[in-house]
C-alpha cells in the first residue's frame, strides 16, 4: 500500500484545500497530513495562525478525510517526513516553502517518493493570506471573554445548514476592538457579548438572499452589504455566566417583531436591548432599526466587499 503526505498549515480549511485533499486521495487511499507548528507558520508568514495548531489539528481530524494527522517538529522539518516514509508527497500548488531541493534532502536520508505538484481551485477566492491581507482577525484571538457562536458554521441557522466551513468569527481589526471595548464596558455591569456572525463571504450572501429577498433583514447582495465588507456584527447580551438574556425575538426572526421600535416588546427586553445599543453606540457602532441584533460600522462604504471563503 502506497503512503501519500501532504503539509501545511491548513488554518482556515476552504474548498481549494478539499480540493487538494482529493487530488492526493486519487494517488493512494492511504493520507497522511502533516500540520504546521503555530511558531513555524509566525516564522515563515509573519503572523500567527487563526487557529492554534491543537485547534488544527482537531479540525483536520474532524473532516475525516487523512488516515494519520500530525504537528510538524519544531527543529528539523524533515525529522517526522522520515518517521513517515511516505511513497509520494503532494504539494500545494504554491508551496514553496521548504520545498527547495526537496528531492535531494530526502535522497540524503534514504527516502525516494515521488513528488508531486497539485493543480490550484479559485486561487484568487480560496487563500486564507487573503483574509490577513483585508484586515481580517479571529475575534476569539482578540478577547477570549467574548462568546464566539458562528451560527451559519452549524445547521442552526434559518437555511437549517452550514454555510461556512470554519466556526469561528472574524472581523476586521478595528472593529474587534471596539468589540473588545464594548465587553470591557459590559463586564463592569456583570454582563458580556456573544457575537453570532461578522465577516460573510459574498457567496453565502447570495445564498440568504435567494430564502430571504427582503432589504429589511437580508442585504441586497448586488448593493455589497456591510457583512459582505466585515463591517457589521450580529450579537447579544450575556450574563456573567454566558446565558443569554431575554431579547425582544430569537436571532433572525424576521418579523416586525424584531424591530427596535416594535411596541410588542417586555420591558425586560426592552431594557437588555436598549443596554446592548448603549454600549454599541459608545464605541462607534451604529444599531440597524429592523433587526436587535445587527449593528454597522459607520465606515462601512469605505471597506471593500470580499468572497473570501471561510
Amino acid at each position: 500500500m502506497k503512503k501519500v503526505l501532504i503539509t501545511g498549515t491548513f488554518d482556515i480549511i476552504h474548498p481549494g484545500h478539499l480540493f487538494l485533499l482529493k487530488q492526493a486521495k486519487q494517488q493512494s487511499n492511504f493520507l497522511m497530513v502533516i500540520i504546521a507548528r503555530d511558531a513555524t507558520v509566525k516564522k515563515v508568514k509573519g503572523h500567527s495562525p487563526y487557529f492554534n495548531e491543537l485547534e488544527r489539528v482537531n479540525n483536520f481530524k474532524a473532516l475525516r478525510i487523512a488516515n494519520r494527522v500530525a504537528l510538524g517538529n519544531r527543529g528539523d522539518k524533515l525529522k517526522i517526513v522520515s518517521a513517515l516514509k511516505p511513497d509520494i508527497i503532494c504539494l500545494g500548488y504554491d508551496q514553496g516553502v521548504f520545498t527547495a531541493n526537496l528531492k535531494e534532502q530526502l535522497k540524503k536520508r534514504g527516502l525516494e517518493p515521488k513528488i508531486i505538484r497539485m493543480k490550484p481551485l479559485g486561487p484568487d477566492k480560496y487563500k486564507t493570506s487573503l483574509l490577513y491581507k483585508n484586515n481580517l482577525v479571529a475575534l476569539k484571538n482578540i478577547d477570549p471573554t467574548i462568546i464566539c457562536e458562528p451560527r451559519y458554521a452549524t445547521k442552526n441557522n434559518f437555511l437549517k445548514k452550514p454555510l461556512y466551513l470554519n466556526k469561528i468569527i472574524l472581523a476586521r481589526k478595528n472593529i474587534a476592538e471596539k468589540l473588545k471595548r464594548v465587553q470591557r464596558n459590559l463586564r463592569k455591569q456583570g454582563l458580556g457579548l456573544k457575537i453570532w456572525d461578522c465577516y460573510r463571504p459574498l457567496s453565502v450572501q447570495k445564498q440568504m438572499w435567494k430564502f430571504k429577498l427582503d432589504e429589511r433583514y437580508i442585504g441586497d447582495p448586488k448593493k455589497k452589504p456591510f457583512h459582505t465588507r466585515a463591517a457589521a456584527v450580529d450579537c447579544t447580551l450575556v450574563d456573567r455566566n454566558g446565558r443569554e438574556l431575554v431579547m425582544p425575538t430569537p436571532f433572525d426572526e424576521f418579523s416586525p417583531r424584531a424591530h427596535r421600535d416594535h411596541p410588542s416588546h417586555s420591558p425586560a427586553a426592552k431594557k437588555n436591548m436598549l443596554i446592548l445599543e448603549k454600549a454599541m453606540r459608545q464605541a462607534g457602532l451604529k444599531p440597524f432599526p429592523t433587526e436587535w441584533w445587527h449593528f454597522t460600522d459607520p465606515n462601512w462604504k469605505k471597506y471593500p466587499c470580499l468572497d473570501i471563503a471561510i
